[in-house]
């Protein structure tokens, strides 16, 4: 057997189950409008870009195919109308959100949360909401710049 280049090793070794440095950019889409999200969306990282805020929908967190699905939501552009991201169905939503200046912000510890919100005059360029879904419910993990910038409600 011959030798090989330090490249192809790489590449041999890096490619093995689908996880190269050459293949790691995420699909970013700018959001100015309500969207309604399918499974066909998941990984992506959506930009929230009009001060006037939106609702974005997700899929039923019980639909088929949706265990697995995750999506990240990043401020765009300062609210001054709140961005809302919705479950999809009444009380499928739980998780944690943290500021950057220490402390929780805000926490659903069961599955009864509905939405979560990034706040009106609040929410800051940069606040972040990664949502993932068990088939059962949605779990959202966000950090905020700003007390009170982002909150999960049911």
């Amino acid at each position: 057997m011959g030798r090989i280049g330090l490249r192809r090793l790489e590449f041999l070794v890096e490619g093995v189950g689908g996880s190269t440095r050459l293949n790691r950019r995420h699909k970013v889409e700018s959001l100015v409008a309500a969207k309604t999200l399918t499974v066909g969306d998941s990984g992506k990282i959506f930009m929230l870009n009009l001060a006037g805020g939106f609702d974005v929908t997700l899929p039923s967190a019980t639909a088929t195919n949706v265990a697995g699905c995750h999506f990240t939501f990043i401020v765009g552009t300062d609210p001054t109308t709140a961005y809302t991201i919705t479950g999809g169905t009444a009380d499928k939503m739980a998780g944690k959100v943290v500021c950057s200046a220490g402390g929780n912000e805000d926490e659903e510890n069961a599955i009864t949360g509905d939405v979560a919100t990034f706040v009106a005059n609040t929410a800051l360029i940069g606040d972040k909401i990664e949502v993932y879904c068990d088939g059962v419910g949605y779990y959202a993990y966000g950090i905020t710049g700003a007390a009170g910038g982002i909150t999960i409600t049911g």
